[in-house]
């Protein structure tokens, strides 16, 4: 039963969803009703802001992006946590963090993972007879065998398990107890077979990541469908990138968002190589492209959300409104802006709809997009928690135009970099430096925002709309359960991590 769901929607609107499938039922427009279930293509940026891609009017040129999301579905309300492993959860589990435990990163010395109790995207579409390979960064766990990718659903995996790392020696350090130790997180997992990775010291991660994707895509057997998920390193710190690359942007002065603004010129050159290959091998004809960011970018790394207020590690929606589309010839309608919610956790049944399977047995906090997608339809959703965090007291929702948050640190507006095209005249979106102080309150401070009449969250209207904050108390108490609580945060870093214990590689067996 879909009793979360439930919850966080109304019935008659899953019931109109699930009508909507069995309307638009063509083949050309419909993936669902294909004799051949679609190749997927999803891929995932990591701290792409909202002001980092071209079709937001942004200086950074992305031309294969741009061009994958004009001529697809622009997703304007397309939510995601906040930091890495909660979004990268969301996708691969369906649910909601506070129903995974997945609230805070999954720390490559702290010894949790995502519950192998749930099964992932990847299980769900092998299950449907998909080859699934997984290329990059993992962020889900490691620290044993049944948290890698090729135990959760992956016939194989090409990447790193932890969250960040070098680009060009695919290595990264960890202190625990002052003990600091660099090693090498770079593997190529193929069932029961782990392989470090010891051949690439030099070449960067983007383009190793698409030259395995194009060897992935060069031999598959065309009549099989594919799922292959692609969540890049890129754009995340450390800040590198080979010189050609910020090269091209000499009007950017300031040193952070020109290496940036190369880094994600390389993100798109790597996307683009996958999916002209993708087009050679004659897939692209049935299939669908999803592009979603994992969080808001970070400013001082680079990044810039502007006009949206705050940044990554943050719940404004310049944390989590992330930059997204679909993309592909089976969608019916194209080349327009979807204003429905979207929340990261939607994907699960949205590929399970796509590959043709029973979306109405699962039990997940996702609701099956592709028709409302593919027709531009009124998105099912129409509630979401940003966070519940009953361990911090930190608490952030939204319901239909409302958002409430709760103990949130604050955060400001952070403008556009001078070097923007941007109209940059609204003395209110100015940098207030007491704003970007990102230390939690000491008192719980109450915020109620209409984010449909004020997306840059600057008019709270906790104090003038008692009623409205009232019925989103009542929201937020049903919404904190069912509760997990956080797996990870709470846990103390381990020195069974170590990895000259294990043989001078990042690798699972200590947990």
């Amino acid at each position: 039963m879909l009793l979360s769901r439930y919850k966080y929607g109304t019935k008659a609107i899953v019931y109109i969803s699930l009508l909507l499938l069995l309307v638009f039922t063509s083949r050309d427009g419909q993936a669902a009703a294909s004799a051949t279930p679609p190749h997927i293509l999803f891929i995932v940026a990591d701290d792409l802001g909202w002001n980092d891609v071209g079709w937001h009017g942004s200086e950074i040129r992305t031309p294969h992006l741009d061009e994958l999301a004009k001529s697809g579905v622009i997703l304007d309300h397309s939510y995601v946590q906040p930091i890495c492993s909660p979004t990268r959860s969301s996708i691969m589990s369906g649910k909601f963090v506070s129903h995974t435990g997945i609230q805070s990163l999954i720390s490559a010395t702290k010894p949790c993972g995502l519950p192998t109790n749930i099964t992932t995207i990847a299980q769900q579409l092998k299950g449907l007879g998909y080859d699934t390979h997984a290329i990059g960064k993992w962020h889900q766990g490691y620290c044993k065998e049944e948290y890698t990718p090729s135990k959760r659903g992956f016939d194989t995996f090409y990447g790193y398990y932890t969250g960040a790392e070098e680009y060009f020696t695919h290595l990264r350090s960890d202190t625990v107890d002052s003990k600091r130790w660099t090693a090498l997180d770079f593997h190529y997992d193929h069932g029961d077979e782990y392989t470090n990775v010891m051949d690439m010291n030099g070449t960067y991660s983007a383009h190793v990541f698409a030259n395995q994707a194009i060897n992935i895509i060069n031999q598959q057997d065309v009549s099989k469908p594919l799922y292959l998920y692609m969540p890049f390193q890129s754009v995340h710190g450390p800040l590198q990138v080979p010189p050609e690359y910020p090269d091209k942007y000499p009007n950017i002065k300031d040193k952070n968002r020109k290496t940036f603004a190369g880094m994600v010129s390389a993100l798109d050159e790597a996307v683009g190589n996958v999916t002209d290959a993708w087009k050679k091998r004659g897939l692209f004809n049935n299939s669908v492209i999803i592009f979603t960011t994992d969080n808001g970018g970070l400013v001082h790394a680079g990044g810039n959300n502007y006009p949206l207020r705050g940044q990554k590690f943050t719940l404004w929606e310049g944390g989590t409104r992330g930059v997204a589309f679909v993309s592909g010839p089976l969608l019916n309608k194209t080349g327009y802006v979807y204003p429905g919610l979207v929340h990261a956790v939607d994907w699960y049944p949205t590929l399970v709809e796509l590959a043709g399977g029973a979306v109405q047995d699962l039990d997940i906090d996702g609701f099956p997009m592709w028709s409302h997608f593919s027709n531009n339809v009124t998105s099912p959703r129409t509630s979401f928690p940003y966070l519940i965090d009953n361990e911090t007291k930190t608490f952030a929702i939204r319901v239909g135009a409302w958002k409430l948050m709760i103990g949130v640190k604050n955060n400001s507006w952070y403008p556009p970099p001078p070097e923007s095209t941007v109209d940059f005249t609204d003395n209110d979106h100015n940098f207030d430096e007491e704003l970007a102080n990102t230390a939690k309150p000491k008192k719980p401070i109450v915020h109620l925002f209409n984010v449909d009449d004020d997306p840059t969250e600057h008019n709270d209207l906790a104090k003038s709309q008692p009623e409205q904050l009232a019925t989103m108390m009542k929201h937020l108490e049903d919404m904190k359960h069912p509760y997990v609580p956080d797996l990870c945060g709470p846990l103390p870093r381990t020195s069974k991590a170590d990895t000259d214990m294990h043989g001078g590689v990042y690798t699972h067996g200590w947990c």
